[in-house]
């Protein structure tokens, strides 16, 4: 636990150094969250259709995209979720997640779709597929 708790706080300070943003997204499992995220790492927090759900994912690699005028890039990355359930419970779901990105410069927002693939674990008993997506704004 030490490990993972150091490892977690390194993460947190190479992703605080980036330039953040702060914003809005809507998906599964979360239906309407809020995130804020910084070059390379991200945290979201939300209302789900099973209680409250959040999320922390690291972003690995973004790529630029050729898409004539409109600067578009796409990224992979790996993230890990829980969610506890209004009736009790709870689910924790690591996760690759793969997505697109519009970098629009005025207003300076990122739309931007996102697909996650991973284990979900309810109560740490039960494992199944996790498949969710995400598609989301990042206000610059």
């Amino acid at each position: 636990m030490k490990r993972f708790l150091g490892l977690f706080v390194v993460l947190l300070g190479l992703g605080l150094a980036q330039s953040p943003g702060v914003g809005v997204y809507s998906g599964y499992p979360t239906y309407l969250g809020a995130q804020f995220q910084s070059d390379t790492l991200r945290f979201g927090v939300g209302l789900s259709y099973f209680g409250v759900a959040g999320d922390a994912a690291l972003i690995l690699q973004e790529n630029p995209l050729q898409s004539g005028e409109l600067p578009m890039s796409w990224y992979y990355g790996a993230g890990l979720g829980a969610g506890i359930y209004w009736g009790g419970g709870f689910l924790v779901y690591p996760h690759g997640l793969a997505g697109v990105e519009l970098r629009l410069p005025d207003p300076a927002i990122n739309p931007y779709f996102e697909v996650q693939l991973g284990v979900s674990l309810f109560n740490f008993t039960v494992p199944s597929p996790h498949i969710a997506g995400r598609l989301g704004v990042i206000l610059r």
